[in-house]
C-alpha cells in the first residue's frame, strides 16, 4: 500500500471517528447512567408511556416524525421536480426571474420568518396539525435548484424527438425525464427527509396547545437536558435517518459521481 494509499485510509478513519464519536459518547454516558440491564425497561416504558404524565409516549412521537419527515420529503420531490421540467422545457417569460425568486426562500430560514408564517397559517386554521407543521416547511428553493442544475443535462433533443413521434409534454415528463430523474430524486428525498425530521422549533411553535403533535426531537425537551430518558429519546430520533440514508446510499454516490451520458 503507497503513501497516498494510506493517507487517504487514514483521512476516511478520522472523518469515520469524528462523525460516530458523538453517537459513542451518547450511548456510553446512557449505559453508565443507568446500566445495562436497565436499558431495555427504559427504552419500553419510553415507547410506551413517555417522558411524563402530560406527554404522548415515544412511540407516538416517532409516528408524527415520521409523518413530518415523509410529507416535506415528498411534497417537496413533487413541486421541485415539476417546477425544474417547467422552467428547462418550456419556454416561459422571464423564466430566469421566476427561477431567482424561487431561490430567494433559500436565504430567509424559517426560524427568521417564524412569526409572519405563524400568522399565516393560524389564518388557515392550520394549527395543531400536520399541514400546519409541514407546508410551511416545504417553502424553500433547494430541490427547484438541484433538480434544474440536472434537468439542463437532458439533450433538448430528446424533447423535439418526443414531439416528432406525438408525444406531449406529460408523457414525455413520464417516459423520459422522470426515469432519468430518479437517482437525483431519491438522493434529493433522503436529503429533505432528514431536514424534516430534524426540525426542532417550529412544530413546538405551531403545536400551540396539543402535545399529540409532539416529534421525537421536539419531545427530547420533556425530558430535560443530559437525563437518561433525553438520551435515550435522542438514539430513537437517530435510527430512521440513518435508515433512510442507508436504503438511498446507491443513489446518492451515482448521484455525485456520474452525469448522463
Amino acid at each position: 500500500m503507497n503513501k497516498t494509499s494510506l493517507l487517504d485510509h487514514a483521512i476516511l478513519m478520522i472523518g469515520a471517528v469524528v462523525m460516530t464519536g458523538p453517537i459513542v459518547v451518547l450511548g456510553w454516558q446512557l449505559v453508565a447512567s443507568v446500566g445495562v440491564e436497565q436499558l431495555g425497561a427504559l427504552f419500553t416504558n419510553l415507547w410506551i408511556n413517555g417522558v411524563s404524565s402530560n406527554a404522548i409516549s415515544a412511540g407516538a412521537m416517532l409516528w408524527n416524525s415520521l409523518v413530518v419527515a415523509i410529507g416535506v420529503a415528498i411534497l417537496k420531490c413533487t413541486v421541485s421536480v415539476l417546477a425544474a421540467y417547467a422552467l428547462v422545457f418550456f419556454r416561459l417569460r422571464l423564466s430566469n426571474l421566476i427561477f431567482g425568486v424561487t431561490l430567494l426562500a433559500m436565504f430567509f430560514p424559517i426560524e427568521s420568518r417564524m412569526l409572519p408564517t405563524f400568522a399565516v397559517t393560524s389564518d388557515l386554521g392550520l394549527l395543531n396539525s400536520y399541514a400546519g407543521m409541514i407546508l410551511p416547511v416545504t417553502a424553500s428553493g433547494l430541490g427547484v435548484l438541484v433538480l434544474n442544475q440536472f434537468l439542463r443535462q437532458i439533450p433538448v433533443e430528446l424533447m423535439e424527438a418526443a414531439r416528432m413521434d406525438g408525444a406531449g409534454p406529460m408523457r414525455f415528463f413520464r417516459d423520459t425525464v422522470l426515469p432519468l430523474s430518479l437517482p437525483m430524486i431519491a438522493a434529493l428525498f433522503a436529503i429533505l427527509f432528514v431536514f424534516g425530521w430534524n426540525q426542532y422549533a417550529w412544530p413546538i411553535i405551531i403545536t400551540t396547545t396539543s402535545l399529540t403533535h409532539s416529534t421525537l426531537v421536539s419531545g427530547m425537551t420533556y425530558a430535560g437536558v443530559g437525563s437518561p430518558s433525553g438520551m435515550a429519546l435522542a438514539l430513537m430520533a437517530l435510527g430512521p435517518p440513518a435508515i433512510v440514508l442507508l436504503l438511498v446510499q446507491r443513489h446518492l454516490v451515482r448521484t455525485l459521481t456520474a452525469g448522463i451520458h
